[in-house]
């Protein structure tokens, strides 16, 4: 080999071995972590990891938590994990690694990034709801330990308990009754009522993912019924690509017996999700009850989803069956419910545009019988059937600053009873809303109207104006003015129902010239949420007109003669301040509620609103999988009666201490041990458990929750 040619051999192995020598001392290296929950050191999935350093990259948690990002070059970066519901968390980190990069998230007592759909009709963000959502969480939800929505809702600030009628427990909102309280089944509504009064104890703890309540008239979005406000029960929905189960089983006092089951799964396109349960408890949902007082109940909730790349189409069955006893006096009564719903709905999304057609259809056949025995067999009685169909069309367009809503519905309510005139009636309407969400810099202006014409009591405006002002991102400043109405029930209308119980005669009979009740409302509220803590607080006013009320005719051959009539007018105003924070596995939460109601015709309150009501609730999350909570509510003194003098008769207001304690075991399994009314203290009349009530829990799970 000549000298030059020799050099041209070493000129350029040098210049392949440069990079090649480059790539040996600098190869790329791996980084990985794992992501728990602050305090119990649970996984935390499907959290955001983001690297960043001389490149920007990010990966999600696995179900246990980990993650792995490839092909780093060596060097020092930021590592940033990221979920909704917990607080963002931050380390550094340098590459190559000899360990792993440990973050811990602390939950978030108020999750602004959550999802929502009840204040606009459509998905959005909390922080992006113009008009105020509380939610409760499943997590909230399985703190409680409660068996049914009623035990659920009656914990939370502002929401109080009604009850006293054996037809079951309810809630009031602002001082409106649940007469004037829309209660939605995954946005559908959720029927039922008897003598006026929903039983919100139908509804099992087990297959809710989490409640949305707005408070105030809702009438613009949802028509009669909301002017109190809306509680929209959302149910576990199938996920694509999930798969998963549970079971659970509880014992406990007052003869109370829950076992439920759930399974969920999917294949290419297709999903489903499965609930069903039974439950038992030796009480009345109304009011308690004793040794005589029994509900059972049995339950099934199956959905089935399809997901395109612009389409989704779901279908919904619901079943409940339900058998209740209890006794007054000498007499034993017994009250058999049977309902099912059922719905299918498609969301079909163009470019800017979004459509969602669904159609809804639901009955409840209620069976009283009363006897001198405690069984009904053989004994006949009076079924009465209620009905609703409902085919409704929203329709959504976002044009950047201005994003439009439109809804258009038609609906056909029935009823088959003795106790109405006819034993038939039957009602139809048609109702469409539209609003505007408007949004220029820091402000959103929410204009919005509705109009119903409903057979036979013809048309009716709702019109609502919603305000959102936002002057740094975690402070939101809210106003409404709205306008609520309420149809008059089937029963007010058109009932010709007849007592004979010996002792107490009496009659009532409907008046078909009724008149829709009306309400205007301000709200006012402002709000700030930090990471770890948040501040709410919030003001209303309420005018309504024209309340339908019990009015007494008279005497007629010994029988007292009542009907309904539009005779009450009146305020309701009141304030509510709530506020959390979270350190680690702590959290701590507190709200209180004044409420001022005035009947206009006699001056003084309206029966059965307490004027003052509180609560605090404490959980922690410890290592080793073991949780504790306990949560105080207080309801204050509350008029229950009054005289042809005026004299008002109070019922004295209680305490209410509920504790929970949970451990995590191995494969799934957790055991956990609760007492409901720690104190004992209730006073009569009041609804809720009777008592001290002690109960134990095993539950399992696999899969994605």
């Amino acid at each position: 080999m000549t000298i030059g040619r020799f050099a041209a051999f070493a000129l350029a192995a040098a210049l392949l071995a440069g990079p090649i020598e480059a790539a040996a001392q600098e190869p790329p290296h791996p980084l990985s972590g794992v992501v728990r929950e602050a305090g119990s050191g649970a996984p935390v999935a499907g959290a955001v990891v983001t690297v960043r350093g001389a490149e920007t990259r990010a990966v999600r948690t696995d179900a246990r938590g980990g993650w792995r990002i490839d092909g780093l070059a060596a060097g020092s970066y930021a590592v940033e994990a990221a979920h909704p519901g917990y607080a963002r968390r931050s380390a550094g980190a340098r590459v190559p690694a000899d360990s792993l990069v440990r973050l811990s998230l602390t939950p978030s007592p108020l999750a602004l990034e959550g999802v929502v759909a009840t204040a606009s009709r459509r998905l959005q963000t909390l922080a992006e709801s113009v008009v105020a959502t509380e939610v409760v969480t499943r997590d909230d939800i399985e703190r409680s330990g409660a068996a049914d929505l009623a035990s659920v809702l009656v914990e939370q600030t502002g929401i109080q308990p009604q009850g006293g009628h054996l037809a079951g427990a309810g809630v009031m909102l602002q001082g409106l009754g649940q007469e004037r309280v829309l209660v939605l089944l995954d946005g559908e509504p959720f029927i039922g009522r008897i003598s006026g009064e929903l039983d919100l104890s139908r509804i099992p703890a087990s297959v809710v993912e989490r409640v949305e309540v707005v408070k105030g008239p809702q009438s613009t979005l949802y028509g009669s019924e909301a002017m109190g406000g809306v509680i929209n029960v959302i149910t576990r929905a199938p996920r694509p690509g999930a798969w998963g189960g549970g079971a659970r089983v509880t014992t406990g006092t007052q003869e109370r017996v829950d076992a439920s089951g759930n399974l969920r799964g999917s294949a290419g396109a297709w999903s489903w999700s499965t609930e069903a349960g039974l439950r038992t408890l030796g009480l009345a949902p109304g009011r308690g009850g004793g040794d005589d007082a029994a509900v059972d109940r049995r339950d099934g909730l199956a959905r089935l989803r399809w997901t395109g790349a612009r389409a989704e189409v779901e279908g919904r069955v619901s079943l409940l069956d339900e058998r209740q006893q209890w006794r007054e006096g000498q007499l034993f009564h017994f009250s058999d419910n049977t309902q099912w719903s059922a719905s299918l709905g498609a969301a079909l999304t163009a470019g800017r545009f979004r459509l969602r057609p669904s159609l809804y259809a639901t009955a409840f056949d209620h069976l009283p019988r009363r006897a001198t025995r405690g069984s009904s067999d053989g004994i006949d009685g009076e079924t009465e059937t209620q009905r609703l169909a409902r085919g409704e069309l929203l329709a959504s367009a976002d044009f950047g600053a201005h994003v439009v809503d439109a809804g258009l519905e038609v609906r056909r309510e029935a009823i088959r009873s003795e106790r109405v005139l006819e034993g038939r009636r039957d009602q139809d309407g048609f109702e469409a809303f539209a609003q505007d969400s408007w949004t220029r810099g820091r402000l959103t202006v929410v204009p919005g109207v509705r109009l119903s014409r409903t057979d036979p009591w013809g048309s009716h405006w709702a019109p609502r104006l919603a305000v959102m002002y936002r002057p740094v991102p975690r402070v939101a400043l809210r106003a409404s003015a709205a306008g609520g109405y309420r149809a008059p029930g089937f029963k007010e209308q058109y009932i010709d129902f007849l007592n004979a119980t010996p002792g107490l005669t009496y009659a009532v009979r409907g008046n078909p010239a009724l008149r829709p009740e009306s309400s205007e409302s301000l709200t006012l509220g402002a709000e700030w949420a930090g990471p770890r803590a948040y501040l709410r607080a919030q003001a209303f006013h309420t005018r309504f007109d024209d309340f339908i009320e019990t009015v007494l005719v008279g005497d007629e051959g010994g029988v007292t003669v009542y009907t309904y009539g539009n005779v009450a007018d009146g305020r309701t105003s009141g304030a509510e301040l709530q506020g959390g924070a979270s350190w680690g596995g702590l959290r701590a939460e507190a709200g209180y509620s004044w409420l001022d109601t005035e009947d206009q015709s006699t001056g003084l309150p309206l029966l059965g609103r307490p004027a003052h009501s509180g609560r605090l609730s404490l959980s922690h999350a410890l290592p080793a999988g073991l949780r504790a909570s306990l949560a105080g509510v207080y309801t204050g003194a509350a008029p229950v009666l009054r005289d042809e003098a005026g004299k008002v008769t109070e019922r004295d207001g209680y305490l209410r201490m509920d504790g929970r304690v949970a451990y995590a075991l191995p494969r799934g399994l957790e055991l956990s041990l609760g007492a409901d009314n720690l104190l004992g203290d209730r006073p009569e009349g009041w609804p809720g458990f009777t008592g001290r009530h002690l109960y134990l829990t095993l539950g399992w799970s696999a899969g994605e929750r």
